[in-house]
């Protein structure tokens, strides 16, 4: 076991602890991603803010909350896409942890700078810096402050992410688990890694990856979930074993984002996690370790 998790933070509630998160559907503005919420009776969205996302800095975020209690859709947290904006620039990060608490979220997202090559204990150190400082404004919005780990970052890994943030109290930071990302870059096993992050694992994102041979080495894709390197009831079932009661957000859908497509996702994720107690088998499909890295971008 991970160890005793905290209540959860990103959970609905309810039976069903799969929400929506708007960057899995880009293009779309909030209107759309609130009617499409509503139809498909999620309980809670995850909205993603930033350029280009369907919440951007100057929205009114006390008027989306209303819109979406109208629709009976809660908000479980705030994910920030602007790479602008990392835990090392808390001055950049204050307008977003204000929307955030304008809308009600229980927790923002920053990922971790990337790693500059320096001495790996100063790179830590200064991202634990302005993480603490965030947190601390956090405090005052009834935020918590996730780190994700992500490829190209100083935290790819789940152990990495945890570097940056043990030292808080898992209610004040934890660390969005990503398994898809791993793929790309840090794989290590769902059992694993849920023992490392323990009960700073707050919650999870869900996607899948697959990789293709091209003229200069390997790239990757999103896929759905059965067509990607990941075997997600293996994973699902590592997470129970390890006690894990918090969300899942659907991150990227494989393929065109339709109603089709996230219906589809959405349900064989719900079967997964019908399905899930653990203890997990070793997850197949460990193909990470072979070719050389791609380019990463939009991970």
């Amino acid at each position: 076991m991970a160890g005793a998790l905290p209540a959860p933070l990103t959970g609905t509630g309810g039976n069903d602890p799969v929400g929506l998160f708007s960057s899995c559907l880009p293009g779309w503005d909030a209107r759309q991603v609130v009617e499409i919420a509503q139809s498909m009776q999620f309980a809670v969205i995850e909205w993603g803010a930033g350029p280009g996302q369907a919440v951007e800095l100057g929205q009114d975020g006390a008027s989306l909350r209303e819109r979406c209690a109208a629709a009976g859709v809660g908000i479980s947290g705030l994910s920030v896409q602007d790479e602008t904006v990392t835990v090392t620039a808390p001055r950049r990060a204050l307008p977003y942890l204000r929307l955030a608490g304008a809308l009600g979220a229980r927790f923002i997202r920053l990922f971790a700078p990337p790693y500059n090559g320096g001495p790996l204990a100063a790179e830590q150190r200064r991202a634990r810096d302005g993480l603490d400082a965030i947190v601390e404004q956090a405090a005052a919005e009834g935020l918590t402050v996730l780190i994700e780990n992500s490829p190209t970052t100083l935290a790819p890994t789940p152990g990495l992410a945890a570097a940056l943030v043990d030292h808080q109290a898992p209610e004040r930071a934890g660390i969005l688990f990503d398994p898809g990302n791993t793929v790309i870059e840090g794989y290590v096993r769902p059992a694993l890694a849920a023992a490392v992050m323990g009960p700073h694992l707050r919650h999870v994102h869900v996607k899948n990856i697959a990789w293709r041979k091209v003229s200069d080495g390997w790239a990757w894709r999103h896929a759905s979930l059965t067509a990607g390197v990941l075997v997600w009831p293996d994973i699902l079932a590592a997470l129970a074993a390890a006690d894990y009661r918090g969300g899942y957000s659907i991150d990227h859908l494989g393929g065109k984002p339709t109603r089709g497509r996230l219906r589809s996702e959405t349900e064989g994720l719900r079967a997964f996690l019908g399905g899930a107690s653990g203890p997990a088998g070793p997850t197949a499909h460990d193909s990470t370790e072979k070719g050389a890295q791609p380019s990463l971008a939009n991970a």
